[in-house]
């Protein structure tokens, strides 16, 4: 039996998504193909020709931010429209719960840590405080030079956060990463949009920093500059395919919508904050409808690959507005609510249309192995990532590597452990010396409400071991920082 097929006549209702929200762990159902691949299975399939790869991020977006996984406060239409025509992968986690390691594993399909990306980059104190680099590392192989070399045009445009801002004027520019092109905002060098009313003093400091044009707008004017920005990207692109990246932060603090686009949610949220929230997510969704109306128009649609995710959970606080859906925890937290996203792919005549993966167990860094695959382009070397293209095609990956996390936060704050890892349907969060272990079966409780460490003393043991030892290979705090 293969993946349920939603009519694409209609959109995809909030009722039969809402399963989306509540079916949490790799639990086989009719929604998902019976058959089940293992991770193992590289055989490359030929493309007619390499099809353009758009790789839409969202900054802060919860799990259940979008309509199509149960927020019931606003509609998403346009980005629900991507779910109708391609796929949903409903167990699909970030490499980190905050932004700077996440975009790190999505780039170089590596658990972010082994590179010294572990929470945020910031300024060089509290980078070396925290044993973060300043910047990525410009020699590590990446989805975006893979794609240059194999003849791809590529681009990056909107938040960056891999180097670049506060005091840290010495990064790289985005286009030594493989880009032809770049066009950012305060987190990042080389041309860039800043604005007074959402960068605040971070603003300032990126443009006393120089090294690129800047433009100022307000920051409800942000995503439609980068919009176009992509759109003519692309029409200057089309003799040859092309890369790019779009990373969004509409839903990050802090909102500032317009006076329009709040009127168009005013009363929706259930205080005036989350109306902001709630104004600045349907703006975004409205662009994305844009976006995809001018790649229908250049005639770039059907040959392009959209890959449309977050790179965490939502804004931390309890009364802040964004949804985890059902999963607990937030950003900054390595509860499933702090990394767990839908991850959504439309590719017409590759991707069954309308179906859903709930079973495979999929992670950020395997978008550079899937990728670079499909774009026929040398299978890459030393990543942490799989190739999970078959569970695109429609049959889940069965088994694939565990998964490893670490995020370093001050101390004190709850959000649990800092480091995990996920071994088939089990969970292990722990500190660094063995303390405060946690287990969950995710298959069976996605929601993590009952711990099993202690009625599990010999999955606990194992996976403590595995995690110790992985923690143990890790950079040394503070090591080769600062360059």
């Amino acid at each position: 039996m293969g993946p349920t097929r939603l009519s694409r006549r209609k959109a995809i209702t909030l009722t039969t998504l809402a399963v989306l929200a509540t079916l949490g762990g790799g639990c086989t159902v009719a929604s998902v193909g019976a058959g089940a691949a293992d991770a193992t299975d590289q055989t490359p399939r030929a493309a007619p020709r390499q099809p353009n790869i758009l790789f839409v991020l969202v900054d802060d977006m919860g799990y259940g931010d979008l309509s199509i996984t149960g927020n019931r406060l606003v509609d998403t239409p346009h980005i629900d429209a991507l779910a109708r025509d391609g796929m949903v992968m409903t167990q699909f986690y970030d490499a980190a719960p905050i932004c700077s390691p996440s975009r790190a594993g999505f780039l170089t399909g590596q658990f972010p840590a082994h590179n010294r990306f572990v929470t945020f980059v910031s300024d060089r104190k509290r980078n070396q405080a925290f044993g973060q680099a300043d910047w990525l590392d410009p020699k590590l192989p990446n989805l975006s030079r893979t794609l240059k070399q194999v003849g791809y045009a590529t681009g990056h445009f909107g938040k960056w956060h891999l180097g670049g801002g506060r005091d840290v004027g010495d990064a790289p520019m985005i286009t030594a990463y493989g880009f032809d092109e770049s066009y950012t905002q305060f987190e990042g060098l080389g041309p860039r949009v800043l604005s007074r009313d959402g960068g605040g003093k971070l603003a300032e400091q990126s443009a006393a920093l120089g090294k690129g044009p800047i433009d100022w707008l307000p920051r409800a004017q942000v995503t439609g500059l980068y919009v176009d920005k992509t759109l003519d990207f692309v029409r200057r692109s089309k003799d040859r395919p092309w890369f790019a990246q779009l990373w969004l932060d509409d839903v990050h603090t802090p909102w500032a919508p317009s006076a329009e686009q709040l009127a168009a949610v005013k009363g929706k949220g259930r205080n005036p904050r989350e109306d902001k929230f709630l104004a600045v997510l349907v703006a975004m969704d409205a662009e994305m409808g844009r976006l995809v109306d001018g790649l229908r128009r250049a005639g770039e649609l059907d040959d392009t690959l959209i890959v449309f995710t977050s790179d965490n959970g939502p804004t931390v606080g309890a009364q802040t507005p964004g949804s985890a859906g059902p999963y607990r925890g937030r950003k900054a937290s390595l509860y499933e609510g702090g990394i767990r996203q839908p991850l959504i792919i439309r590719w017409p005549g590759h991707v069954p249309a309308g179906s859903h993966d709930a079973a495979t167990v999929a992670q950020g860094v395997d978008l550079y192995p899937t990728l670079a695959r499909i774009a026929g382009a040398a299978k890459p070397t030393g990543v942490d990532g799989i190739d999970i293209g078959a569970a695109w095609r429609g049959t889940p990956v069965a088994a694939r590597p565990d998964l490893y996390y670490y995020i370093a936060r001050p101390a004190g704050e709850a959000f649990g452990p800092l480091y995990s890892v996920r071994s088939g349907p089990w969970k292990l969060l722990m500190d660094a010396n063995g303390s405060g272990a946690e287990l969950y079966n995710i298959e069976q409780d996605p929601r993590e409400q009952k711990d099993l460490a202690g009625d599990n003393r010999e999955v606990t043991k194992r996976l403590s071991a595995k995690l110790a030892s992985w923690i143990a290979r890790l950079p040394e705090p503070g090591r080769a920082v600062s360059r």
